[in-house]
C-alpha cells in the first residue's frame, strides 16, 4: 500500500466504522523508522482518543436535528434507512474534527514530506570493520563494526534525525537552528555541535561526551531529560527509564575505534568485560576471577591478548563466534 495514500485511507475506515487494530498497527509499522512521522500520527491519534472523553455529543438528537435539516432542503428521508447510534455519530463528527485541524497539519506535513522528491531512507552497515561516515551537513561519524545508521536523503533541509543501532562516534558541526538528534532503542541524544559517542549495550545507552554538551532524555518522555558535559558519561535504562550523569569517561570507551586497551591494576573480570566489548563477543565465566592486570594493547588481535592473560593470571579461554568464555 502508498504510505502516502494510507493514513488518509485509515480515517476514512474509522469514519465508516471499519477500521480495525490491525490497520493502525500496520499503518505504525510502516512508519515506525521515521520518529518525526510517527510522534505526528501518533498525536492525531491523541486527539482521536481523547474527543470521546468530551461527552457533549450525548446529548444530540439525531432524529429530531434530522427532520429540521430535511424540511428546510426538501429531502424525503427513506423508511429505511439505518438509524446511527450516537457513539456512531459522535465518530463522523470527531473525524471532521480531526480531518479538519489534525490533518491540515500533521498529516499535510506527513504526505509533503513523503511525496517530495528522491525522498528516501539511507541505510549504512559497518560490517565487520569501522566504517567513517560524512552526512550532508559535514558533520563526521564513526560507525562501530556491526552497527547500523539510517537518515533520510532530505537531511539537514528541515532536521538533522539519525537512528542508529550499536555503537558510533559522532563529530557533529554546529548549526543552532538544526538541533543534531540520535534516536537509539528507547532514548534520543540531542546537540547543536560536539563530539560525543553513543552505544546500546544490552538495554542501557550510555553516552560520553568529549566536548560540548548534549541532552539525553527518554524517547517517549519528554520531561526526563540530561544535561551531560564534557568529560561526563550519561546512562538511560530503557526498561525502567532510570537516567543520570557520572562524572569522567571509562578509558576504554573507544578502544574500538583508537584500537588502544589500557589497564592499571584492573580486576581481570573489568579488564575481560572491555576486552569483549572491544571484539564485540559476549562474556561467559565459567569460574570465578579475582585477581587484577597491569597491561596495555595496541591494535593486538584477541588471540594474543587472551595468550598473555593466560600466562599472568592462569586463566583459559575459549570463544565462539559471538562469546568469550573464562573458566581457570
Amino acid at each position: 500500500m502508498d504510505l502516502i495514500k494510507m493514513p488518509i485511507k485509515l480515517f476514512v475506515k474509522k469514519l465508516t466504522s471499519t477500521a480495525d487494530s490491525r490497520d493502525e498497527q500496520e499503518f505504525e509499522h510502516r512508519i515506525a523508522e521515521d520518529p518525526r512521522v510517527l510522534k505526528e500520527y501518533q498525536l492525531i491519534q491523541k486527539i482521536w482518543n481523547e474527543a470521546g472523553n468530551t461527552g457533549v455529543f450525548e446529548h444530540i438528537d439525531t432524529d429530531s436535528d434530522w427532520k429540521r435539516v430535511s424540511a428546510q432542503i426538501g429531502l424525503t428521508v427513506p423508511t429505511g434507512y439505518r438509524r446511527i447510534s450516537w457513539q456512531g455519530y459522535f465518530l463522523r463528527i470527531a473525524a471532521l474534527v480531526v480531518l479538519t485541524f489534525g490533518l491540515s497539519y500533521s498529516l499535510y506535513h506527513i504526505i509533503t514530506s513523503q511525496k517530495k522528491a528522491g525522498s528516501e531512507f539511507i541505510d549504512l552497515l559497518a560490517d565487520n570493520t569501522v566504517r567513517e561516515v560524512v552526512l550532508p551537513d559535514g558533520s563526521s561519524v564513526s560507525l562501530n563494526s556491526g552497527s547500523k545508521l539510517v537518515y533520510r536523503d532530505d537531511f539537514g533541509e528541515v532536521t538533522r534525525d539519525v537512528i542508529l543501532e550499536g555503537e558510533a562516534l559522532f563529530t557533529v558541526v554546529p548549526d543552532k537552528s538544526h538541533p543534531f538528534r540520535v534516536f537509539i532503542n528507547e532514548s534520543m541524544v540531542e546537540v547543536t555541535g560536539t563530539r560525543f559517542s553513543v552505544r546500546d549495550e544490552n538495554g542501557v545507552i550510555k553516552v560520553s561526551v568529549l566536548s560540548g554538551t548534549v541532552l539525553l532524555s527518554a524517547k517517549d518522555i519528554g520531561t526526563q531529560k540530561v544535561s551531560i558535559e564534557a568529560n561526563q558519561s550519561g546512562y538511560l535504562l530503557a526498561s525502567s527509564n532510570e537516567i543520570g550523569v557520572e562524572e569522567g569517561i571509562p578509558v576504554n570507551n573507544l578502544s574500538w575505534k583508537t584500537g588502544h586497551l589500557v589497564f592499571e591494576e584492573t580486576p581481570i573480570d573489568s579488564a575481560l568485560l572491555d576486552i569483549a566489548h572491544h571484539f564485540r563477543k559476549e562474556l561467559s565465566f565459567e569460574s570465578s576471577v579475582k585477581e587484577e592486570i597491569t597491561a596495555e594493547f595496541q591494535d593486538q588481535p584477541l588471540h594474543e591478548i587472551l595468550k598473555e592473560l593466560e600466562l599472568v593470571a592462569g586463566l583459559h579461554f575459549d570463544t565462539t563466534r559471538t562469546t568469550l568464555i573464562v573458566r581457570k
